[in-house]
Formats: structure tokens, C-alpha cells, sequence
């Protein structure tokens, strides 16, 4: 049988195709949020830095690009995960350059610590980092209910719901993914 009469009925009509509601849902989802991913790119153009382009490795560069990727499309968290994981990255490849491979590998708390005490990155940023750090860690290590920098205490102690503080953790997450970019370029 010809391909061109898989959508006929047996008297020749043409079957109408209908489209999967799960096709049609997300559609309708996808443009509803168009004004709120168009704002967050005007603000991503306003804090990504000009002319700027650099080198790393394949998985700091995927890292770096899906953190603003899913602050685009509202991914909070793993916006806040990722930026933190690209500042581990660059900066440690930064100590490991420099000669610092013990201190490189040991997590973003001690990169911190060792970069405000080296003066690799001004010292605003550390503190800026490092308060990411413990906003990101209730996300990627296990803390009790009571733990001061899970989402529901920050939620509780602000007074805020708790995606607008998820957003104002992304949007600090990339101005210090950015800087920590700019600032530690310097130092490759």
C-alpha cells in the first residue's frame, strides 16, 4: 500500500490528524511564559559582560551556559547550583594553574577562603560567593528541617515567598558567575 493512503479511510477520505493534548498544553504553557523569559534575557544582557570570551574545558563551558540557560526558562535552583559549580570550576582551575591543586580540589569553601586570602578575586566577591554557597548547599548536601539557610527558614525569617527569593538567589548567582569569569581571567 502507498505511504499517501496510510491517512485515508478505506473510502478515500483524509483522516484528520489530531494533535496530542499534551502538545497542545504545552504550547499554550510555553507561550504564556514568553513575557516573563523575555524579561529575564533583558536582564541577563544587562549583567553579561561585552566582548568578553574565554577558554575552559567542555564541562565548565556546558556549566556555564545551562546556568543562564535555566535562568531563561525559571529553573531557580539548578541556575543556583550551576553558577555555584562553574565558580568552583574556574576558580579552582584558577589555584590549580597556579601551582594550588590541594586547595583547588577541596570544595568551594575552602577556594573561597584561600581566594579572599590571596586576594585572587576582591574580597566582595568572596563574601558574595560564599553567601551563595550556603543559600546552594540545603540543594546539593542533606540539612535538617531547622537548618538556617534552607528555603523554608530563609522563607520564613524574610517574610517572602520563597520563588522570589529562589529568582534573587539566581540573579545574584550569575552577576557573581560573571564576575568570578571577569575577575579570575586575569589571574589564567
Amino acid at each position: 500500500m502507498p505511504s499517501r493512503d496510510i491517512h485515508k479511510d478505506l473510502l478515500g477520505k483524509p483522516i484528520r490528524q489530531r494533535r496530542p493534548k499534551y502538545e497542545a498544553a504545552l504550547e499554550r504553557h510555553e507561550l504564556q511564559n514568553v513575557p516573563e523569559r523575555a524579561e529575564r534575557i533583558r536582564w541577563l544582557s544587562t549583567v553579561i559582560p561585552k566582548g568578553s570570551g574565554y577558554m575552559m574545558s567542555l564541562e565548565s563551558a556546558r556549566v556555564f551556559q545551562e546556568a543562564k540557560d535555566c535562568f531563561v526558562y525559571g529553573q531557580f535552583v539548578a541556575t543556583l547550583v550551576l553558577a555555584a559549580s562553574f565558580m568552583e570550576h574556574w576558580l579552582g582551575g584558577v589555584l590549580s594553574a597556579a601551582g594550588q591543586h590541594k586547595v583547588a580540589g577541596q570544595g568551594l569553601k575552602a577556594i573561597i577562603a584561600h581566594c579572599r586570602e590571596s586576594r585572587v578575586i576582591p574580597s566582595v566577591l568572596c563574601d558574595k560567593i560564599d553567601a551563595l554557597r550556603l543559600s546552594r548547599n540545603p540543594f546539593v548536601h542533606l540539612k535538617p528541617f531547622d537548618h538556617s539557610h534552607n528555603l523554608g527558614q530563609r522563607m520564613l525569617s524574610r517574610r517572602m515567598h520563597p520563588d522570589s527569593i529562589l529568582e534573587s538567589d539566581a540573579r545574584e548567582a550569575l552577576v557573581a558567575m560573571y564576575s568570578v569569569a571577569v575577575h579570575a581571567k586575569a589571574q589564567v
